[in-house]
Order: structure tokens, then sequence, then C-alpha cells
């Protein structure tokens, strides 16, 4: 009805523009207008201070902002696979008005937490859980599951937390910087692992680049995805033959005969990652030129 507003639309409103305006004091942000949210409230690219006087954008990461008086979020159904869609980087930006403040949460929990639990409903909470650890390398649980394929994850402490009037201290957008930089190579490898059944157990501390460490959590497989992985290896597997015929003789062969053997084995199986046969033929027509001529190569 014209003329009015109801009070929390404002205050969240508020509190998205203060969000985007400090996620500008470390990285080029597109904010996505309200016409086109369907989930985001940024897109994100930082920012790398040179002594040239220039501005360079580097690593891409998303955000989704939330005012500080949320407690918990929930996806669910077409909600979590659009969440576990994001091929970028996702962070939980929660914002206080009262201190202008931004905390940025990483979220990579959630998908460890569907991965482990095959949860169909997720709920975030910030902060740490209660929950004695069951992996080694950290104190406390970051999911729990819960009735009807639900599950539970904390998002632990913010990576990163900084208020407004930080964007005016020239100390810090330095360290704020290599914190996110840090993490953001962690994050896009954790999506590859990810795609191929595993995840690692990511740990930091708040506003400590220091503190950022990464270790092998957990692998999980079934038949049923022999296909979907073989995909993902594809190219990987192409490059390593590659380099093999590159090679000299003796190294190349401990390098290429297993490949070789390895897309036959997944052929019989029904998956093929070389419908040409490029494995066999250049491996034959390599080994097939004359001594000198493979020296030259």
């Amino acid at each position: 009805m014209a003329g009015r507003l109801r009070r929390s639309f404002r205050s969240g409103n508020l509190a998205e523009h203060l969000g985007i305006l400090l996620l500008k004091g470390i990285a080029a942000v597109a904010d996505v207008p309200r016409t086109e949210d369907v989930g985001l409230d940024a897109v994100a690219s930082l920012l790398r201070r040179d002594e040239d006087g220039n501005f360079y954008a580097e690593d891409s990461f998303v955000v989704q902002l939330k005012s500080d008086s949320v407690t918990d979020i929930e996806y669910r159904d077409h909600e979590l696979d659009w969440f576990l869609a994001q091929s970028l980087p996702m962070f939980i930006g929660r914002v206080s008005l009262k201190e202008s403040r931004l905390s940025l949460y990483p979220t990579l929990n959630v998908n460890a937490a569907v991965l482990a639990l095959h949860a169909t409903r997720v709920t975030l909470r910030f902060g740490k859980s209660e929950i004695p650890a069951f992996f080694a390398g950290t104190d406390w649980s970051p999911w729990a599951d819960g009735p009807g394929d639900s599950a539970t994850v904390w998002l632990g402490e913010p990576l990163l937390e900084w208020r407004l009037g930080d964007l005016a201290d020239p100390n810090w957008s330095g360290p704020a910087y290599e914190i996110l930089k840090c993490f953001l190579g962690l994050a896009r490898r954790e999506h590859e692992l990810l795609a191929l059944g595993q995840c690692s157990n990511i740990v930091w501390s708040k506003n400590d680049r220091n503190s950022i460490r990464s270790a092998s959590l957990m692998m999980k497989g079934h038949p049923d995805d022999l296909p979907s992985l073989a995909h993902h290896c594809k190219a990987c597997l192409r490059a390593l033959f590659m380099r093999g015929l590159s090679m000299p003789e003796e190294a190349g062969n401990a390098l290429m005969i297993p490949l070789i053997s390895l897309t036959a084995a997944l052929r019989e199986l029904g998956v093929d990652i070389d419908e040409e046969n490029l494995f066999a033929k250049f491996f034959v027509a390599l080994r097939s030129r004359p001594a000198d001529n493979q020296d030259a190569t």
C-alpha cells in the first residue's frame, strides 16, 4: 500500500546497503538489484593494491547478506540444490547496523555436511556447536543430522570481520586481502574436491591469516558415480598422457602405459574417456619412430 513500509523491510534494506558498502572496502562489488535477486546480494572480486597505485581485480566470490538479527537460515529442496550448485566460493555476510560491522562467514561446512549426510534440508547457524569433535584437528563438530534427512550446520566464527572505520585505516586492507586471498585459493580447490566426492577440514580463526589451514577429511563414492568421476578426471588424464609423450622413453612409458591400461579398464566398465583412442594411437606412433627422431623430440 502506498505511503508505508514495514519497519523490518526497511531495516533489512539498510543492512544490505551497509553490507555492500563494507564489501567495497576489499573488493570490486556488483550488487544484485532486488528485481534480479534470486538469493545472492553481491558478486565480488578481491582487489589487490599494487605499488603502481592501481587496484587489480583477482579472485571472485559471492555473498548473501543477512542482518545480525537473523540467527538461523534454512535451505531445502530446490533452495539447497541452488546453494550447492554455486561454482564460486560463497559467504554469508552478517551485518550489524548498530556497530557498522560486517562479518564474513564461509559456507563450505554446508557442502561437506550434505556430502556426509545426504541431507535434503539444512539449517545454518552462526558460531561453533557444542558437540564434541568427531574429526581430528578441531575441537567442535560442524554439523549434526536430524529427522527426515535434515541437518544442522554451524558456520563457525567469521573468517573476516571489519567495521566502517577500518576502511579509513591504511594498515587494514593489506592483512584483509591476504586473509581472503589465502582462503579463496583453498575454497576453489575444495569445490574441485567436492565434485570428486571428497572434502577437506578447513579451519581458521577470525582475522588471522596464519590460522588458515586445510587437511583431508573424508572421501565417499558409489559405483553409479563412475561416469561423472571419470568425466571430471578426463582433462587431467589427457594432460598427464601428453606430458608422457614429451618425456624420455623409459620415463614416458612408465607414465603412459598405466594410463592406456586405465582407459581400457574404464571402457570395459562402460565409461570411455578416450573416444578416439588417441592414447594408444599416439603411443604406437611415437614408439614406432626411429630412435634419432625420438631423441630430437
